[in-house]
């Protein structure tokens, strides 16, 4: 990580939620371009599939104005393969680099996770867990959870729970989620119901990954 702490140091101005502060790109573009490259190994291309949607994040994470609204969350959509889970994992380095990160966390594993403990709070309201409250994370690989999941024979669709409470966070606190999942809008109404289908357009920036795989 030594390159990315040289280009880190560079950096002079922190990063606000005011949208209207003005940051000097190039040299996050730089620290962006080394953790990318430092997480994958080498791996991370950045071409003409993707170039636009990269730079969207990118501007929206450091809450610069662009095509995304930094009040909304992120649902980034998709076939499997497309590179959906290795941008939000990339950009959660990058934003742990400026002390701001979030963290991802794999949705069978959150269900995995109340089968044997009962226990959501994480996810929520963070109690037990951090003294700063709700934070902003990624849901990754969400729909492929196993719905329900069952606690001493209490039976829960966790994410929808997880979703509802997040939601209210978000209306009273502006709190952001990010999503990851290869639904299409009809197998989130099926898996779902329509509270979360139609609850996408107003708290995600809807964002579509196609073409073929990246694999």
């Amino acid at each position: 990580m030594k390159g990315v702490l040289e280009v880190r140091q560079t950096i002079q101005r922190p990063v606000t939620d005011m949208p209207e502060n003005k940051i000097d790109l190039i040299a996050y573009k730089r620290l962006f371009l080394r953790v990318a490259d430092h997480y994958s190994k080498g791996t991370f291309v950045i071409d003409e599939r993707n170039k636009a949607i990269v730079y969207s994040l990118f501007l929206y994470f450091l809450k610069q104005p662009g095509s995304l609204d930094i009040r909304k969350g992120l649902w980034l959509a998709g076939p499997v393969g497309t590179g959906k889970s290795t941008l939000m994992y990339i950009f959660s380095r990058f934003m742990q680099t400026l002390q701001r990160g979030f963290r991802v966390y794999v949705c069978s594993r959150i269900t995995t996770e109340y089968a044997m403990h009962g226990d959501l709070s994480r996810y929520l309201d963070n109690a037990g867990w951090s003294s700063l409250g709700p934070v902003d994370m990624c849901f990754d690989e969400f729909g492929r959870e196993p719905i329900p999941a069952k606690y001493f024979g209490n039976e829960l669709n966790v994410m929808q729970h997880i979703f509802h409470i997040r939601y209210s966070y978000w209306q009273q606190y502006g709190l952001r989620t990010y999503v990851t999942t290869n639904l299409y809008p009809n197998d989130v109404e099926r898996k779902y119901g329509d509270y979360i289908r139609d609850r996408r357009g107003e708290m995600f920036n809807l964002i579509e990954l196609n073409g073929e795989s990246r694999r």
